[in-house]
C-alpha cells in the first residue's frame, strides 16, 4: 500500500452576521471547474501560501495556531468573498477566533490540514462571490442550510454540516465569538455499508482516535447527499 499523500496547510473562515432571526453564515457554491469539492457549498477558504507567514498582521493567537493559517484565512476571505479584514497593508485578525481543526482522510488523493476560524462581517462590508472559484454565494441561517442539505437541495460536506450544527446552538454572533473551543484534530474515517458511505469522527466506536469530539460521530452519504443519521 502506498503511503498517504502529504497534508497541505489550508484555512477556512466561517463569516457571520446578525440576522433578524439570529446568526447567519455566508456560504459559496464552488465552481464546477475547480479541482476540489466542485459544486459543493462551502465557507471561504483555501491553501496557505508561502508569503502568508511573513505578511504584516494585527492580532491572532499564534501560540495556538501558526500565523500563516490566520493570514491565509483572511486573505482567502478577501479573494473569494471580497471581505477585507485589513487596515492598509496589515491583516486585522483581532476579530477572528479559532473554531475547529480538520485533516483530510489518509485515503484521499488530495489532503489538507485545515484550521477553521469564525469572524464577524465588518461594519459596512458586504460579501460577494468572486465568480471564479466561487460561482455564487448567499447568507443562510445555519438550520436553513442544514434543512436544505437534508432535502438534497444544497450539497454540503460533513465538515460544513458539522460546523453549521455547532454554530446553530448559539443565540448571537457575539456568543459564537465568545465560545471557548477545544479544537482537537479531526481526521474522519470512511466505512462502506451497502450503498451507503459513512464518515466516522473521533468518538464513533469504529474510529481509532481516543480524543473524541462531541456527537454526532457519523455522517452518511447516499443518493447524492450527506446527513447525520439519528
Amino acid at each position: 500500500m502506498s503511503p498517504p499523500v502529504p497534508l497541505r496547510p489550508a484555512a477556512t473562515v466561517v463569516l457571520l452576521r446578525e440576522g433578524e432571526a439570529g446568526p447567519e453564515v455566508w456560504l459559496m457554491e464552488r465552481a464546477r471547474t475547480v479541482g476540489f469539492m466542485a459544486s459543493a457549498w462551502v465557507f471561504p477558504g483555501g491553501r496557505v501560501d508561502d508569503a502568508d507567514a511573513a505578511a504584516p498582521t494585527d492580532g491572532g493567537d499564534f501560540a495556538r495556531v501558526p500565523k500563516a493559517f490566520w493570514t491565509a484565512a483572511a486573505r482567502e476571505l478577501h479573494e473569494e468573498a471580497n471581505v477585507a479584514l485589513r487596515v492598509g497593508d496589515v491583516w486585522d485578525l483581532r476579530t477572528m477566533r479559532v473554531w475547529s481543526h480538520w485533516l483530510t482522510p489518509e485515503v484521499e488523493p488530495r489532503r489538507y490540514d485545515t484550521w477553521f476560524f469564525v469572524a464577524p462581517l465588518p461594519e459596512g462590508a458586504s460579501a460577494e462571490a468572486d465568480g471564479q472559484e466561487a460561482a455564487q454565494g448567499r447568507w443562510f441561517r445555519p438550520r436553513e442550510a442544514m434543512e436544505a442539505a437534508a432535502r438534497g437541495d444544497l450539497p454540503l460536506a460533513p465538515p460544513t454540516l458539522r460546523t453549521l450544527a455547532e454554530i446553530s446552538d448559539y443565540p448571537s454572533v457575539e456568543a459564537i465569538l465568545a465560545a471557548e473551543r477545544h479544537a482537537p484534530p479531526i481526521m474522519p474515517r470512511f466505512l462502506s455499508e451497502g450503498d451507503t458511505l459513512h464518515v466516522l469522527l473521533p468518538g464513533d466506536p469504529e474510529h481509532p482516535s481516543t480524543d473524541r469530539v462531541e456527537p454526532p460521530w457519523r455522517y452518511a452519504f447516499a443518493a447524492g447527499r450527506w446527513w447525520a443519521p439519528a
